[in-house]
């Protein structure tokens, strides 16, 4: 897990704090931007920082994704738009299913065919007197039983756990879903209003933090360009 700490571009900007989360904001005439990590500690990858756009002109000014350039290390960063972001979530749920479907399908069958086979063993010993003295005897003894209604019943208890697994994939895509309605999209801001989002980085970033890891941000807006820094900092092994 890893952490995001704001670097003030003094003295343009301002830097709040709030339940440990800085906020940093920059102020003109025309509009103020700020920015914030959206969650107090990440994971390394798929950082997200959430953005605000207050429109302080007298027109109505077209706020996007595409407002916003990303940098890690100094090299450019791709944004997830909402519809990428969507598209892969779906992806990845159908690629688990399918995937889960064929091993509980294995596992289905391999289960039917166990309980349906069943053997069982058993060892004997023994001794008999005669007239020649006492003889001992030992031997082990197979029953194999075929039930094809215990096989249904095996194969249809891991079906039916399968389909459990299918449908919990189908209910974590919700709400990954459900949380990417919140990334920042197309917006026509009006005069005094604003608008806010999130921002996930795409194929962003090294697992391994380096001293002096910053992913900076470009935002142009209205023919002006600010720029907000965020340090990673590991918090966990």
């Amino acid at each position: 897990m890893v952490a995001y700490t704001p670097k003030a571009n003094a003295p343009i900007q301002t830097l709040k704090y709030t339940q440990g989360v800085g906020t940093l904001a920059e102020k003109n005439d025309s509009h103020e931007i700020f920015m914030y990590p959206t969650f107090r500690t990440q994971g390394t990858t798929m950082p997200t920082f959430t953005i605000g756009y207050a429109n302080n002109s007298g027109e109505a000014i077209d706020f996007t994704p595409e407002n916003v350039k990303a940098f890690f290390r100094g090299q450019p960063v791709p944004i997830y738009t909402y519809t990428e972001r969507i598209a892969e979530i779906q992806s990845e749920k159908q690629a688990k299913q399918i995937a889960l479907a064929i091993v509980g399908g294995l596992a289905a069958g391999a289960a039917a065919y166990g309980a349906s086979r069943q053997t069982y063993r058993s060892n004997y010993s023994g001794y008999t007197a005669g007239p020649r003295g006492i003889r001992t005897f030992a031997g082990t003894s197979t029953v194999r039983v075929y039930d094809p209604l215990a096989g249904i019943v095996a194969g249809a208890a891991v079906g039916g756990a399968t389909g459990l697994g299918i449908r919990q994939l189908e209910y974590n895509a919700q709400n990954l879903e459900q949380a990417a309605s919140s990334m920042l999209q197309a917006n026509t801001v009006e005069p005094l209003q604003m608008v806010t989002g999130d921002l996930v980085l795409k194929g962003c970033c090294d697992p391994y933090p380096k001293g002096q890891d910053t992913i900076r941000f470009e935002v142009t807006a209205n023919g002006k360009m600010a720029v907000f820094e965020f340090e990673r900092v590991k918090v966990s092994k």
